[in-house]
């Protein structure tokens, strides 16, 4: 099935089932496809065609997916763009993708004209906020239903669809192709291994920028003909709220947002027995709040792991081995296969750690004007991840780290993620990452940034001395900085290159163990 199709099938067969949900707004099936094919008729007057590229900058938003089909029904390539970003940021993107038209959102005319004078080409501008703005076309104007319904021209299924760039954690970002079938083999594996049901209602606390929010969560519900309620911008409180008040069934977060549900008083006054499933992904989920969730909230837990080269999802973990297999993130999803790749190129044995590799029809095959990267990351179909794995023998994968963020001290290797969960085990902790810190005896030792529990103020010597009892010395932070928040991409992961840019300058005395 072709991506502008899923909406087409839904809206036949459910045309009067409420399809999303956004503030006061409720729209049926059938009034989002009717907008849909009345944009797309619009931008085809204003001279879009097939494998034209139309830039998004949107916060989460019915808008947004009204575009985002219209876009797809003409065969155009859809360029979500990360509203977070700087000017120089957009500017790159923007430069690089060449998009025929950009279609600005509520709140983001201001950071439009932050990097307008940066763009090489001059682009078709649609707005769609609460009055006109000059030089734009009018998105209220053009989703007025029209007489004249135009049909889609000839679509494959290799045909680009969307253009997402990856999240920029080690240099600039690429331009990740997703082709028609790409993207909807993700929509099918989410029935699948998410188990979405018809009566089912999410809530899309992340961005629609993202793979997560826009592959996983809004697509995949469009083709079981679920409803779908978005959240513009995340507070955990008001979470809460459309969590009762919407009778959300299943939604799709990073691990910190369920520890700060749980520790929010207002999850003790509403009622949110509608929910069985709760999935995560982007970091690991500390072993307390697994216990926590399932033993307050009664839900079914779904670890997923993916990036957006795999379109979404690559691996999922069952619900029934959630405790059991803590910290892995499951089985290959449907069509996928993976590899463990040594430093020789050869695959290692079962248990050994090496670079994750993927390949399936949910993996890209390219990256935007990008042939070195394509040959280098993702020759014969395998996408090289660029994180270190292991595969257990019932066929389990857990990410042990990124290849770039592997600590080496004094030769030996110490994974982030094994000091990041001992670091999480601390009850004063709410969320934790390490980076190396240089050291002109190790080489490296390890540096961890702490974001402590709401109200609590561990100290440095108390996180260190919990880490002792925990892990090998060699692995224990030698020194801490405490964050409000860790610095995140759009898919959840913390982006380290920004806390290597925050280590504290000068030399670290080496610690006794236990002193």
């Amino acid at each position: 099935m072709l991506v502008h199709e899923i909406l087409e099938y839904t809206a036949g067969r459910l045309p009067d089932k409420t399809a999303l949900i956004e503030g006061e707004a409720k729209l049926t099936f059938a009034q989002i496809d009717s907008g849909v094919k009345a944009f797309s008729a619009r931008l085809a007057e204003l001279g879009v065609t097939k494998g034209d590229r139309i830039a998004l900058l949107f916060p989460n938003c019915i808008e947004f997916c009204i575009a985002y089909f219209a876009i797809m029904r003409l065969g155009a390539i859809v360029v979500p763009l990360n509203n977070r970003l700087a000017a120089k940021e957009f500017q790159y993107i923007i430069n690089d993708a060449d998009p025929h038209t950009l279609i600005i959102g509520h709140p983001f005319w201001d950071t439009y004209l932050s990097f307008r004078d940066g763009l090489d080409h001059p682009l078709t501008l649609i707005y769609a906020g609460e009055e006109r703005k000059e030089h734009a076309e009018y998105f209220a104007d053009m989703i007025d239903p029209c007489s004249q319904v135009l049909s889609p021209p000839s679509i494959s299924y290799d045909d680009p669809a969307c253009i997402m760039y990856t999240s920029g954690t080690t240099g600039l970002p690429k331009g990740a192709v997703m082709t028609n079938l790409n993207i909807f083999t993700n929509v099918r594996n989410c029935g699948a291994h998410m188990g979405y049901r018809e009566d089912d209602t999410t809530l899309i606390v992340v961005p629609l920028f993202h793979v997560t929010g826009l592959n996983t969560q809004l697509l995949a519900f469009f083709y079981v003909g679920g409803t779908t309620v978005i959240m513009r911008d995340y507070k955990t409180a008001e979470m809460i709220n459309l969590l009762a008040t919407h009778k959300v069934t299943t939604m799709i977060a990073v691990p910190t947002i369920y520890t700060l549900m749980l520790t929010n008083p207002d999850l003790e006054s509403v009622d949110i027995s509608s929910l069985h499933t709760l999935s995560y992904g982007g970091a690991s989920m500390a072993p307390d709040t697994i216990r926590a969730l399932h033993t307050r909230l009664g839900v079914n837990l779904i670890n997923a792991y993916g990036l957006t080269e795999t379109s979404s999802l690559a691996t999922t973990m069952p619900p029934c081995d959630a405790v059991r297999k803590g910290s892995s993130v499951g089985l290959p999803v449907s069509g996928i296969q993976l590899r463990i790749v040594g430093k020789n190129g050869d695959n290692v044995n079962t248990g050994q750690v090496g670079e994750l590799w993927v390949k399936g029809p949910n993996v890209v095959r390219t990256y935007w004007k990008k042939p070195e990267a394509t040959a280098k990351n993702l020759g014969e179909g395998w996408l090289r991840t660029g994180d270190y794995a292991r595969i257990d023998e019932e066929g389990y994968v857990y990410i042990v780290d990124r290849k770039k963020d592997m600590i080496n001290r004094g030769g030996e290797n110490v994974y982030s993620i094994e000091v990041e969960s001992a670091l999480q085990t601390n009850p004063k902790v709410l969320e934790a990452a390490v980076v190396p810190r240089s050291h002109t005896i190790f080489g490296e030792v390890v540096h961890a940034f702490v974001v402590p529990m709401p109200g609590l103020e561990p100290s440095e010597e108390e996180i260190i001395l919990h880490c002792e009892r925990q892990i090998a010395d060699y692995k224990v932070p030698a020194s801490v900085t405490f964050l409000e928040e860790l610095p995140r991409n759009p898919g959840g992961k913390v982006l380290k290159r920004r806390l290597r840019e925050m280590l504290p300058s000068g030399e670290i005395p080496i610690r006794r163990r236990g002193r």
